[in-house]
């Protein structure tokens, strides 16, 4: 089972520090870009309709309303993920602080993923397997920014293998070079992978401390 990510090396590593940069810029890019796009909607657009209705086009209120009624849900949406961005983004910033994208999964199996192309299931899980053929715990991710509700949840071209950094019992994170895309994961069961975190060697608890995961957080 591949349970420390430090044992199979990926045959070349990629820029983490890099990468941990890129990281915060999308997700905090995103959430402005969010934030700019659902209060437009819900602000400019009634204004708008006002002075296009006093032009002769009545129309244009009755095109508005659902336009206004999806940012104001929208704001609401996205200021109620500024916490989970910024705890996130913290702890992703830890994590790759402590570890590297020393490890390549050439296969991801989606557990859910026929749901999750369909809705938004509660949590996304899935299996990585080395090119040597060890198999991960079941991990549940959470995509790094998560993608907006009308696009498929999975972080796009996870099925053609991920880099990944950090230690799996304890959690770690996530990278698609295929698309650029990140996310953050940890055991779908915490409590049964209880005892690897237990018996791993002291240096492997202390980093995993130093990187936030001695914790669930997903």
């Amino acid at each position: 089972m591949l349970s420390n990510t430090q044992g199979a090396l990926a045959s070349g590593t990629l820029d983490t520090a890099a990468l941990r940069g890129k990281l915060t810029t999308r997700i905090w890019w995103t959430g402005i870009r969010n934030t700019v796009v659902y209060s437009f909607m819900a602000f400019a657009v009634p204004g708008l309709g006002a002075e296009a209705k006093r032009a002769g086009m009545a129309w244009v209120p009755v095109i508005g309303a659902p336009m206004i009624f999806v940012g104001i849900l929208g704001v609401l949406a996205t200021l109620y993920t500024i916490p989970l961005a910024v705890l996130h983004t913290r702890t992703c910033r830890k994590t790759l602080a402590q570890y590297s994208f020393d490890t390549f999964c050439p296969q991801i199996t989606k557990v859910d993923g026929a749901k999750a192309t369909r809705g938004r299931p509660k949590s996304m899980t899935l299996r990585l397997r080395t090119a040597e053929g060890q198999e991960s715990p079941l991990m549940r991710i959470n995509p790094a920014p998560r993608r907006g509700p009308w696009r498929n949840p999975w972080p796009e071209g996870i099925e053609n293998g991920v880099y990944v950094a950090g230690d799996l019992p304890f959690g770690a994170v996530g990278y698609v070079p295929s698309s650029g895309a990140f996310f953050f994961m940890q055991p779908d069961d915490w409590d049964a992978t209880a005892q690897d975190r237990k018996s791993a060697a002291p240096e492997r608890i202390t980093r995993a401390k130093d990187a936030s995961l001695a914790r669930r957080i997903i």
